[in-house]
């Protein structure tokens, strides 16, 4: 019986060696995956980025479990987040920077750069029966090279979106954007105006607080995708 239960002791360190590491390994990435779900967002709901589900969620999780199985570190995975769905995802500011920092410096100094003259406007209070209502954001390109803007789209049906460059003023787009043979050039040193327009009449608006964004999709490499917003108090 005893040389029996010594191989048998043998047999469960082996087997111990061989699950254990496994198990460690596997605690390790949960913890990782975790904590970098902890600095990020994908949208405007009120879910933690770990619980949402929305589509950008789902693809950004598919693409932190492949980083981390590949043994990437974190600070890479955010660059790497950043890169790939915009800097605006990382919540954490120093995180943030940190990936600015090298997007930048790998752009170079020829890259087109957008820059928004403000990102949002409070309409305040605004009856139901206003109809619709616009408002003009001012989009530069201060970089070296052109502009490209590839596509704008709203977050809602009640509100659409049209870009003026000079005398060319784009159709207003909604919820799906623009054609995909459609785009827009703003030079270096030029800017161009994004109209954002709300139908306050529309079902789709609510009594209450009300949000509405539109994204504006460009070659520019650092930020790839901009986002301006309208918010207003609606009453009947």
């Amino acid at each position: 019986m005893k040389p029996n239960y010594k191989i048998g002791r043998v047999a469960l360190s082996f087997i111990s060696l061989m699950i254990f590491p496994h198990f460690a390994f596997a605690q390790n990435a949960d913890q990782q995956k975790s904590e970098i779900y902890s600095q990020l967002k994908c949208c405007d709901c009120q879910e933690p980025f770990a619980k949402c589900k929305c589509t950008e969620a789902v693809e950004m999780k598919a693409y932190i479990s492949a980083l981390l199985d590949s043994g990437i570190d974190k600070e890479e995975i955010f660059y790497r987040i950043a890169k790939k769905f915009s800097l605006k995802t990382i919540i954490d500011e120093q995180t943030r920077q940190a990936a600015e920092k090298r997007l930048i410096k790998e752009a170079g100094q020829t890259r087109p750069q957008i820059v928004l003259g403000a990102e949002l406007f409070d309409l305040g209070k605004v009856s139901k029966k206003k109809g619709k209502i616009s408002k003009i954001f001012k989009v530069s390109n201060k970089g070296n090279s052109a502009l490209v803007i590839k596509n704008i789209k709203t977050t809602c049906p009640c509100a659409s979106v049209s870009l003026k460059v000079g005398k060319k003023k784009s159709l207003y787009f909604g919820t799906d954007g623009s054609p995909k043979d459609w785009q827009e050039q703003i030079n270096p040193g030029q800017a161009g105006e994004l109209e954002l327009m709300v139908d306050f009449t529309s079902p789709h608006v609510k009594t209450g607080k009300l949000i509405r964004e539109a994204l504006l999709i460009s070659n520019d490499p650092v930020y790839p995708e901009v986002t301006v917003r309208v918010e207003a108090e609606v009453i009947e």
